[in-house]
């Protein structure tokens, strides 16, 4: 029997159809839970994360160290403290310490002002100490006499004459190395947190050069030797990366890319906590998409893949990827710029859209939320940045205007919405942590604590004897420890929200608790997409079968 010529086609088209708007469902529903889930910690491995339950709170003091005034170093350093923030990042310029030759730390740079180079850091950081400020003291930028080689390379030359800051390392990284253990040595307990180098993905950062993840990890592991010899207990952080597509030829790599390679290479063995950027660049803090349209669209670049507010995600990806998620990830940077008169027109975008003054109070204290709310390996962040320190900036600089606190010392909204943030003390979000977490308060009487949490259940690791609390002010109950040493379920089942839990232990405290969330729609991102896979396979069937 002869068929009708184009049947086949005519008998395919529906099932072609269903199967494409079945694709199309579901690649819309990746998308929503890319959007909506990917990042965010529901129920916790019941393991703490090292360096992560610190308290929250830190400032980038920008400068400090080019103050000429003390006072104003007093100053800065009481307005961290009052601002509630507990670490403040700084940088120690190589070049500004052993200036003139290897093991030379006088300070000759004004004929009629000798003086040890070591002395207005010896100042901050006593100041430091005395008002209960822990230093993140970030070391990089090499001396001149350090790093003649590099100088002299026409990459080189061919960077410093478009930015005038670029850096490099040294030609030997043993003077690094050396230097890094001195600093160690003589701050040793003042200086409990050293970061190695700065944007190690950055040609600016790198002699102009092709930056290189193997010679990173060379220079990575002779700081990392040199300051634990110095002081076992120092804590060395890896540098923040800057997060780029990769695709500028002063960025060639992607921050995701050369974070990989640094693994491959063995990296992980020589830094005790990673480090990250995460500027807003406009963005709100709930901006949960990593794949969205640019809003300047071009071929090159059609997609927003660089910077914004949820990449530190993608960083503690490759880090679980690698194995390495028992370290914490510390914020060295993140904040907000908000507009300026004196800022030209080419210059407005630089660091994003500029946001209102109430806008960066909010989005800053949002992202300090989010965090607490979605991410238990962050611990450290700190704010970008207190003021700007020593001679005035350009007055054209957009830079300047993430300062929340101005030159003549007065306070902004942001300052001041982050001093009531601090204020109304920790709460653990969801995650496993040490009880030694800021959240957790001694209560009445012996054995007695109090802690406030964010979350729908509670449990506690390590129970060391029956345990008597009240969740909430409610009524009082009383748990034994697990027969078989697992977790002791407190509540769950509660409202998404703040509770607090009262509890007195009869032999000391537990070792952890762990805060879970109920995944909300849970059962759509589990259910949807197999009944769109099995829609999917009975359309495919279909399509054979008529083939």
């Amino acid at each position: 029997m002869n068929r009708p010529p184009h049947s086949k086609p005519q008998r395919l088209a529906a099932p072609l159809a269903l199967a494409a708007l079945l694709y199309a469902a579901l690649a819309g529903l990746v998308l929503a839970d890319n959007g909506y889930n990917r990042g965010v910690t529901f129920q916790p491995d019941a393991r703490p994360i090292a360096w992560a339950d610190v308290p929250q709170l830190g400032v980038n003091l920008y400068g400090i160290q080019n103050e000429a005034d003390p006072a104003n170093v007093t100053r800065t350093l009481e307005l961290a403290r009052g601002l509630g923030a507990r670490f403040a990042r700084m940088q120690m310029p190589w070049e500004d310490v052993e200036i003139h030759a290897r093991g030379d730390f006088e300070d000759r740079r004004n004929p009629r002002d000798v003086k040890s180079a070591w002395l207005k850091y010896d100042f901050i950081f006593a100041e430091a100490a005395r008002l209960g400020i822990a230093p993140i003291v970030r070391i990089d930028r090499p001396p001149e006499w350090a790093r003649q080689r590099a100088l002299a390379t026409p990459e080189f030359q061919a960077r410093k004459a478009v930015n005038g800051a670029a850096s490099g390392p040294p030609d030997s990284y043993a003077d690094y190395a050396n230097f890094v253990g001195a600093v160690v040595q003589r701050y040793r307990g003042q200086v409990r947190f050293i970061q190695v180098w700065n944007e190690p993905n950055l040609a600016d950062e790198w002699n102009g050069q092709r930056p290189s993840p193997a010679a990173f990890v060379a220079l990575l592991k002779a700081a990392y030797a040199s300051a634990k010899a110095a002081d076992p207990q120092v804590a060395v952080l890896f540098p923040s990366l800057s997060p780029t597509d990769g695709l500028d030829r002063t960025a060639p790599y992607t921050d995701l890319d050369f974070l990989d390679e640094v693994y491959q290479l063995g990296g992980a063995a020589f830094f005790d906590i990673m480090s990250a950027q995460a500027y807003g660049l406009g963005q709100p803090p709930g901006e949960h998409r990593y794949i969205r349209p640019r809003t300047d669209w071009n071929w090159l670049r059609p997609i927003d893949s660089r910077i914004d507010v949820s990449r530190v995600v993608l960083l503690r990806e490759v880090m679980e990827q690698h194995g390495d998620a028992a370290k914490a990830i510390w914020i060295s940077e993140f904040g907000y710029v908000t507009d300026s008169p004196n800022v030209p027109a080419e210059k407005r975008f630089t660091w994003g859209p500029p946001v209102t003054e109430q806008q960066k109070a909010e989005y800053t204290v949002g992202q300090l939320e989010r965090a607490r709310r979605e991410w238990p390996w962050v611990g450290v962040m700190n704010v970008w940045f207190l003021r700007w320190g020593g001679e005035p900036p350009d007055p054209r600089d957009p830079t300047q205007n993430f300062a929340i606190v101005t030159r003549d010392f007065a306070t902004t909204p942001t300052y001041e919405a982050l001093k009531a943030y601090a204020a109304r003390g920790a709460v653990a979000g969801p995650g496993a942590h040490a009880w030694g977490h800021p959240a957790v308060q001694a209560g009445q009487g012996a054995n007695a604590w109090a802690l406030r949490f964010e979350g729908t259940s509670l449990a506690l690791v390590g129970l060391p004897g029956p345990a008597e609390f009240t969740i909430d002010g409610g009524a009082q109950a009383r748990r034994n420890p697990d027969v078989e040493g697992g977790p002791a379920v407190l509540a769950s089942g509660l409202s998404d929200g703040e509770h607090t839990l009262a509890i007195r232990v009869e032999n000391g405290p537990p070792r952890a608790f762990v805060v879970a969330r109920d995944q909300p729609l849970g059962w759509l991102w589990a259910l949807v997409p197999a009944l769109l896979l099995a829609a999917l396979a009975a359309a495919g069937a279909r399509i054979a079968r008529r083939l």
